[in-house]
C-alpha cells in the first residue's frame, strides 16, 4: 500500500510552539485538504470505494469497489472515475510533503498510511450530504455495478461489459462516411469514392457493437473501394476504354470459382494465387531493404506500386531475419516476410491486381526446363541449394543458405531494375503515357506544365521514364539491398504520373490495400478503447461520454520516442528535454501514450516528474490484447497504431517509425497542428505544407502522401488554413506535486558558426537546418565534433551536375592505391580522390586491407583499410559518395554479367585477396593493381607534378571555360599545368588513379591542388571534407576524456577554457624519430627557448610525440610546467585499436590554447587544420623552429604542390557562397 500525506491534519495542543515549518505547513496544507474533499465529497455522493494501488511500475494502478449506480445513469460512471481522479491527485504529491504530513498527523488528526480509514472517513461525510442523496434520486435503475476494472484495464472481456454497461461506447462512424478529417474532400469533388464504404477488422471475443466502433476508426482504408477504382477505370473513356486500355491501369484479374473463395485457406489462397500468377505471365522480384521494418515498408510500397503499373505477379524474397525484429526464442522459424505483417496472401482483392507468389512457389511455377528461371543448367547439388534458399536464407556471405544465390538467379534471367533512391544516380520515376507510347524523342513535345511539374518534381535527381521495356519484360528484378539500387523513399516521393487521377489512383491503392494484419489493428483498437475510457476517468471537465471529435480521436494524447541505435544523435535526448520541448502540447492530466523502443522505465523519470498524468506504454496491455499470444515481430506494429490515434503526436525527427505515424495520422484524417517533433529544430515541420521534393525524402512524410488524395486533381496545399484548433489547450499547467520544482533545460544549442572560422547566418545559406553533430560515446565529448550533422538542408540534398546521368548507365567507378607514405600522407592523398568521386558521381572502390607505413601496432592484424579511421558508416556519408569495397567490386562486376568479367579462377583469387587483404611488398596487392590497370583508365593527373586540377562548369558542359581567369590565378603558383575535369575525363567506366606511383601520386592538400571556378561549388566541397571526412567516433571519444582531465588539472592551478572548450594548456607537436627533414629536428632546448614566450608561466603543457625518452623534455619541466604525454590516460585508451592512438593526439592537441608544430609534418598540419575547423585563430599557432615560428600569423594560400603546412582555405569562410576574406583568421 502507498502512504499519503493527510489531507486534514488536525495540531494538538501542546505546551510549547509548533516548529516554523510545521506551523507553515499547519497552515497550507488545511487549504489544500479542504479543496479536495470538496471535490471529493460532490463526487462521492453515490459510491463506495476501495483503493488498491498496483504500482510496480510507478505509475497508478486502481481498482474500483462496490458502487451504487445504475447501469445506465448519467451521473453513475462518470462520477465513479472522478472519485478515482481525487485518488490519483492525492498520490501524486511530493514525498516530501508526505513526510511531513506524517509528522503533524502524530500530534493530532488523522495517521495517514491507511487508505481503507481515509475512504471509509469520505463515505461517511458523503453519507451526511443531502446533496449528494438527492443526485442519487436520479438513478434510473438503482442497481449495484460491481466492477472491479483496474487503471490500465487488464481484461478485455470486463472493460467491452463496463462500456457498455455505463453508455460510454461511442457510436461507430458510419461506413459511408470516407471523407476523413482534414485529409478528405466534399462527395461531389471525389467521384472515385462512389460506392465505398469504410473498412472493417474482425477481432474474436468482440462483441459485435464493440467490433463496430474499433472498425470505424482503426479502418483508414476503403473496403470496397470506389466503384471507379474497383474496376480500374479511368473517367476519360473517350480515351482510354476496352480498345485502348491504358497502359498504367491494368485490369483485375477474374474473381475465383464459388468453392475458392475462402482465401483464409491456406490451400485456397495457394491455388489462387498460382492461378493469377499464370494469367499476369510476368513477374517482379526483388530483395528486401538491409534496415528495420519501416525501411522495408518504405522500399516494398515502390515495389507494390512497380508490380501493380506493370501488371505483374510480385514474388516475395525467402524468409531472412529482419533488422531489430528478431522472433521468440525457440521459434523454429528464424526469419519473417511480409506477409507475416501485412495482409498479403488472403487479400482478394489486391491479389486480383497484385498475384503474390512466396520464393518456393515461384520457383515451382516458373523453375522447370521451360519456365522463365529454369534451374536444370544447375548440377543437382546446386539445385537443391537452390530450394533450400527459397525457403529461409541469409544475407551472410559464408552461409549455407546465401540469398544472394537465388536474387543473382533471377536477374541473369530477367532485367535489372536501374533506379535507385540513393547518390550517386538518386532517381525519379515519371509515368507519362506519350513518352511511354512515342519514346523519349517526345519528352520536349510535353506540355509546359507537365515539364514544369516534372522539373519540380525530380528537382535535380536523375529522370527515369518508364518505358516498354520496363512493361514487357517477364522478369524485372530490383537489387533493393545493395546501396545501389536502394529504394529507402516514400513511394510518393519517388514516383509521379503526370496524369493526377493515376496519381491519385496508386496513391489510393497503397492507403487500400497495404495494411497491417488483422490481429495487429485488433490489438490496437483495444489498447486505444482503454486508453480513451481512462482518460475519460482522468479528465475532470468530461461529462456523461467520451470526450471525442467526429473521427472518434480523443482521450489520450501519443509520443514516438527512439532511443536504441537511432544514428542521428542530434535527436536522442533524455526524458527532461523531451517534456521540455513538448510540454505546451499536454493538457493538464492528460493520458500519454508512449511508443518506445527503451525498455527501463526509470530513464522516463525525468518525463513523468514532469507530466501531470500518468504515462503508459505497451507493456501496460499485455494481458488486455493477449500480446503474449501474439507474434513478437508485430509488436511495433501494434504500437505505431496505438501512438497515431492520439490527440497530439510528438515523434523522433529521422524516424521513418514517427514518420509512418504521421502518415497514418494523415490517412486518419487529423490536423496538421496536432503533430510535432521533439527536436526544436524541426518541432513546427508538418505544420506547414511543403512538398516532398523540397527537404529530405526520408526523414519525414508529407502529406501530398494522404491530403485530398480521393480527388482527381494535382494537390499543392493541405486546405487546412493558419488557425490552428489546438491554441491554448495546455495554456495552464497544473502543479499536482504541491511545491513541485520544475528545473528548466538550458537551450545548448550553439550556432554552427564556430570561432574566427564562421560567419553570421544572413551570410551562410548553406548551413541552414544544420546543426553542430553529436559524438557517441559514453561520456559527453561533443565538444569536441567540429563537423555538423545534418548538414545544412541546401548540402543535404546537392546533387553534382558532373554526374554522367545517360539513361540506362551502368554504375561508374573510381578505384585507388593508397599514398606510400605514413598516415597523415594517406590521409591527404584520400581526400583528393574521395572529391574526384564526389564531383564525378562515381561509386569509390576502397583499396583493399593492407599494412600502411608506421600503423603496424596491433600485432594481432598489421592490415588495415581506410574504413578502419574514417566514420563512413553514417547516412549522410553514404548518401554523398557510393562507397563500396574492393570485395564487392569484384563481386558485382567480374562474374558473369558484370562489366570486367575475369576467368573464373582468376576471379576466385582476386575475391579471396579482396577480402583476405594484400601486402604491398608481396605479389597478392599487385594482382589486384594489374587488374585495375587492365580494365580502367588512370587519368593523366598528379598533385606533386606540377599540376593543378580545375573543375569548371562551362568547360564541362561545353568545352569553353566559364571562368577562365581563375583556374589561370589559381594555377600560376608555380607555374602549374592546368588540368580540367571534362566529360571526355569522366567518360570511362572505371578510372584507376594509381595514388602509390609516383607520376600521379597525390600527395597535396585538396584545396591547394583542386579549384572550383565557381566559389559557392568550391565551398561546398570543402564543407564536404569538413563535415563527412572525420575521424571515427571512438577516436573523439578517448580523445575527449584526455582533454577534459587535463583541464580538470588545469582549472586547479587556475586555468580555463574559452567559451568553446577550448584551452585551459598548451600543446605541441615534437617530431622526432625518421623526419627526414634534419633543420626541423630541434634539440630540447631549441624547442624550450623558441617556445617560450609563447607559453604562460607555469602552464600544463600536452605533448604529443614520437621521442620515446621523456627526459628529454625536461627543460620544460624545469621550467615549472606540469607535462602530460598520451601514456599518462592509458585508462582512457581502453579497447581502443592500437593503430588510433595517432589519431587521438592530433585532436588532443588540437585543444590547446596555443599549439607550437613541427614544420613539415603532415601530422602538426593537421592539427592546425582541425584548430581552423574549431574556429581558433591562427595566431595562436606556432612552429618550433625560428624560421618559420610565425608563419601561420600569415594567410598565404601556397597552391603549390606542397604539403609543408596548412592554411586557412581550407576552413574560413567555408559555410559561404563566396570566396573568403582575409582581414580575420
Amino acid at each position: 500500500m502507498i502512504s499519503k500525506p493527510p489531507l486534514s491534519p488536525r495540531s494538538a495542543k501542546t505546551d510549547r510552539p509548533a516548529p516554523v515549518l510545521i506551523r507553515i505547513l499547519a497552515t497550507f496544507l488545511p487549504i489544500m485538504a479542504v479543496m479536495i474533499f470538496i471535490t471529493t465529497l460532490y463526487l462521492f455522493h453515490l459510491h463506495h470505494a476501495h483503493h488498491d494501488p498496483e504500482d510496480d511500475t510507478g505509475d497508478m494502478r486502481h481498482a474500483f469497489g462496490e458502487q451504487q449506480s445504475g447501469p445506465n445513469s448519467v451521473g453513475g460512471s462518470a462520477l465513479r472515475h472522478k472519485v478515482d481522479l481525487a485518488h490519483y491527485l492525492m498520490e501524486k504529491y511530493d514525498k516530501a510533503n508526505q513526510e511531513q504530513g506524517k509528522l503533524e498527523a502524530e500530534q493530532g488528526g488523522w495517521k495517514g498510511g491507511d487508505e481503507e480509514s481515509f475512504i471509509k472517513m469520505v463515505k461517511e461525510l458523503s453519507e451526511e450530504e443531502p446533496a449528494v442523496k438527492d443526485i442519487a434520486a436520479v438513478d434510473e435503475l438503482g442497481k449495484k455495478v460491481d466492477t472491479k476494472l483496474k487503471f490500465p484495464p487488464t481484461n478485455w472481456q470486463e472493460l467491452q461489459q463496463e462500456l457498455l454497461d455505463s453508455n460510454l461506447l461511442p457510436k461507430p462512424i458510419p461506413k459511408s462516411r470516407t471523407a476523413r478529417g482534414y485529409s478528405g474532400l466534399p462527395v461531389d469533388q471525389t467521384p472515385a469514392l462512389e460506392g465505398a464504404q469504410r473498412g472493417q477488422i474482425y477481432c474474436p471475443g468482440t462483441d459485435p457493437r464493440v467490433q463496430d466502433v474499433m472498425s470505424s476508426y482503426m479502418a483508414f482504408w476503403n473496403d470496397p473501394r470506389g466503384a471507379r477504382d474497383a474496376e480500374v477505370v479511368h473517367p476519360n473513356t473517350a480515351v482510354w476504354n476496352t480498345q485502348h486500355p491504358h497502359p498504367f491501369l491494368p485490369k483485375p484479374l477474374p474473381m475465383p470459382k464459388p468453392s475458392h473463395t475462402d482465401m483464409s485457406d491456406p490451400l485456397v489462397s495457394r491455388h489462387n494465387r498460382l492461378l493469377w500468377a499464370k494469367m499476369r505471365g510476368k513477374y517482379l522480384t526483388f530483395e528486401p531493404d538491409t534496415g528495420g521494418w519501416n525501411n522495408l515498408r518504405m522500399s516494398f510500397e515502390n515495389i507494390l506500386l512497380y508490380a501493380a503499373v506493370s501488371g505483374r505477379a510480385l514474388v516475395l524474397p525467402p524468409d531472412q531475419n529482419i533488422y531489430l525484429l528478431d522472433p521468440k526464442k525457440g521459434d523454429k522459424r528464424k526469419g519473417r516476410n511480409y506477409f507475416d505483417l501485412f495482409n498479403l496472401t488472403e487479400h482478394t482483392e489486391l491479389l486480383r491486381r497484385v498475384p503474390i507468389l512466396t520464393a518456393k512457389e515461384f520457383l515451382e511455377l516458373e523453375g522447370a526446363e521451360n519456365g522463365l528461371i529454369p534451374i536444370n543448367k544447375y548440377n543437382s547439388t546446386f539445385q537443391k541449394h537452390l530450394w533450400a534458399v527459397t525457403e529461409e536464407c541469409e544475407d551472410r556471405k559464408k552461409s549455407d543458405v546465401f540469398c544472394d544465390d537465388i536474387y543473382d538467379h533471377y536477374w541473369k534471367n530477367g532485367l535489372l531494375a536501374d533506379i535507385s533512391a540513393e547518390q550517386p544516380t538518386q532517381d525519379c520515376v515519371i509515368f507519362d503515357t506519350d513518352v511511354y507510347d512515342k519514346g523519349p524523342d517526345y519528352l520536349t513535345k510535353l506540355d509546359p506544365t507537365i515539364q514544369t511539374r516534372i522539373e519540380n518534381f525530380c528537382n535535380g535527381r536523375r529522370k527515369v521514364f518508364y518505358n516498354q521495356t520496363m512493361h514487357d519484360t517477364p522478369i524485372w528484378h530490383f537489387e533493393t539491398l545493395t546501396t545501389r539500387y536502394r529504394l529507402l523513399v516514400h513511394f510518393y516521393s519517388q514516383n509521379i504520373f503526370t496524369d493526377p487521377i493515376v496519381d491519385n489512383y496508386y496513391k489510393r491503392f497503397i492507403r487500400d490495400y497495404l495494411r497491417y494484419h488483422n490481429d495487429a489493428m485488433c490489438a490496437a483498437g483495444k489498447i486505444i478503447l482503454a486508453l480513451q475510457y481512462e482518460g475519460y476517468a482522468l479528465d475532470p471537465a468530461a461529462g456523461a461520454s467520451m470526450n471525442l471529435d467526429d473521427e472518434l480521436v480523443g482521450g489520450y494524447s501519443s509520443l514516438h520516442i527512439r532511443r536504441g541505435d537511432l544514428q542521428f544523435k542530434e535527436v536522442k535526448f533524455d526524458a527532461q528535454e523531451w517534456y521540455e520541448n513538448t510540454k505546451e502540447m499536454w493538457k493538464p492530466y492528460e493520458l500519454l501514450y508512449i511508443a518506445t523502443d527503451e525498455t527501463f522505465r526509470p530513464w522516463f523519470d525525468g518525463f513523468k516528474k514532469r507530466h501531470s498524468g500518468p504515462l503508459r506504454y505497451l507493456s501496460d496491455y499485455k494481458d488486455l490484447t493477449g500480446l503474449g499470444d501474439l507474434d513478437v515481430t508485430v509488436y511495433g506494429l501494434v504500437d505505431t497504431l496505438v501512438a497515431s490515434r492520439g490527440t497530439m503526436f510528438a515523434g523522433t525527427w529521422f524516424s521513418s517509425f514517427s514518420g509512418y505515424i504521421v502518415r497514418l495520422r494523415g490517412y486518419f484524417g487529423m490536423s496538421k497542428f496536432s503533430t510535432y517533433y521533439s527536436w526544436l529544430e524541426r518541432k513546427y515541420f508538418m505544420h506547414t505544407w511543403m512538398n516532398a521534393w523540397e527537404a529530405s525524402l526520408w526523414a519525414r512524410e508529407y502529406p501530398t502522401g494522404w491530403t485530398s488524395i480521393d480527388g482527381d486533381e494535382y494537390v499543392s496545399n493541405d486546405r487546412e488554413g493558419t488557425k490552428n484548433p489546438f491554441e491554448g489547450r495546455a495554456s495552464v499547467m497544473p502543479e499536482p506535486n504541491g511545491e513541485h520544482e520544475i528545473t528548466e533545460v538550458l537551450d545548448n544549442i550553439k550556432p554552427v558558426a564556430r570561432g574566427v572560422s564562421g560567419l553570421p547566418l544572413d551570410q551562410t545559406k548553406a548551413v541552414v537546418g544544420a546543426k553542430r553533430a553529436q559524438i557517441t560515446c559514453d561520456h559527453d565529448v561533443s565538444k569536441l565534433a567540429y563537423w555538423n550533422e545534418p548538414q545544412g538542408d541546401r548540402d543535404y540534398s546537392f546533387m553534382t551536375p558532373y554526374q554522367d546521368k545517360t539513361p540506362g548507365l551502368k554504375p561508374k567507378y573510381l578505384a585507388f592505391s593508397m599514398d606510400p607514405g605514413g598516415f597523415n600522407n594517406i590521409r591527404m592523398s584520400m581526400e583528393i580522390v574521395f572529391l574526384i568521386a564526389a564531383v564525378t558521381g562515381r561509386t569509390l572502390v576502397l583499396p583493399p586491407d593492407q599494412p600502411m607505413y608506421l600503423l603496424r601496432n596491433d600485432p594481432t592484424n598489421k592490415r588495415r583499410g581506410l574504413a578502419g579511421f574514417f566514420d563512413m558508416q553514417g547516412e549522410s556519408f553514404k548518401k554523398r559518395v557510393k562507397v563500396i569495397s574492393m570485395e564487392e567490386f569484384i563481386k558485382r562486376e567480374s562474374a558473369p554479367g558484370g562489366q570486367f568479367v575475369l576467368h573464373p579462377s582468376a576471379f576466385e583469387e582476386l575475391s579471396t585477396l579482396a577480402r583476405e587483404g594484400c601486402n604491398k611488398q608481396q605479389i597478392s596487392c599487385g594482382k589486384i593493381h594489374d587488374y585495375l590497370v587492365k580494365f580502367g583508365v588512370t587519368p593523366n593527373i598528379t598533385a606533386t607534378h606540377h599540376q593543378c586540377l580545375v573543375v569548371d562548369d562551362g568547360m564541362y558542359q561545353r568545352g569553353i571555360p566559364d571562368y577562365p581567369d581563375r583556374a589561370k590565378e589559381f594555377c600560376s603558383s608555380g607555374n602549374r599545368e592546368i588540368v580540367y575535369v571534362t566529360k571526355e575525363f569522366n567518360e570511362p567506366p572505371l578510372l584507376y588513379i594509381q595514388a602509390a606511383k609516383p607520376p600521379t601520386r597525390m600527395l597535396a592538400h585538396f584545396y591547394g591542388y583542386i579549384v572550383f571556378t565557381d566559389p559557392s561549388f568550391g565551398n561546398y566541397f570543402k564543407r564536404f571534407v569538413r563535415d563527412l571526412l572525420h575521424y571515427r567516433h571512438e577516436i573523439f571519444c578517448a580523445a575527449g576524456k584526455i582533454v577534459e582531465s587535463i583541464q580538470a588539472i588545469a582549472k586547479e592551478h587556475g586555468f580555463l577554457p574559452d567559451s568553446e572548450g577550448i584551452g585551459g594548456f598548451a600543446s605541441l607537436h615534437v617530431r622526432r624519430g625518421d623526419f627526414q627533414y634534419k633543420k626541423m629536428k630541434l634539440s630540447a632546448d631549441e624547442w624550450f627557448n623558441n617556445t617560450k614566450d609563447v607559453l604562460k608561466e607555469n602552464e600544463i603543457l600536452y605533448i604529443s610525440t614520437d621521442e620515446k625518452d621523456k627526459s628529454f623534455f625536461d627543460p620544460f619541466k624545469q621550467a615549472g610546467h606540469q607535462l602530460f604525454f598520451l601514456n599518462d590516460f592509458v585508462p582512457h585508451l581502453e579497447g581502443l585499436d592500437p593503430n588510433h592512438m595517432g589519431m587521438v593526439e592530433t585532436v588532443v592537441a588540437s585543444q590547446g590554447r596555443v599549439f607550437v608544430g613541427t614544420f613539415r609534418s603532415t601530422f602538426s598540419g593537421y592539427i592546425n587544420r582541425l584548430r581552423g575547423y574549431y574556429g581558433i585563430s591562427m595566431m595562436n599557432s606556432y612552429y618550433g623552429d625560428l624560421e618559420h615560428k610565425r608563419i601561420m600569423h600569415e594567410w598565404s594560400n601556397v597552391n603549390l604542390d606542397t604539403y609543408a603546412k596548412e592554411w586557412p582555405d581550407a576552413w574560413i569562410g567555408i559555410d559561404s557562397d563566396k570566396d573568403p576574406s582575409k582581414d580575420k583568421f
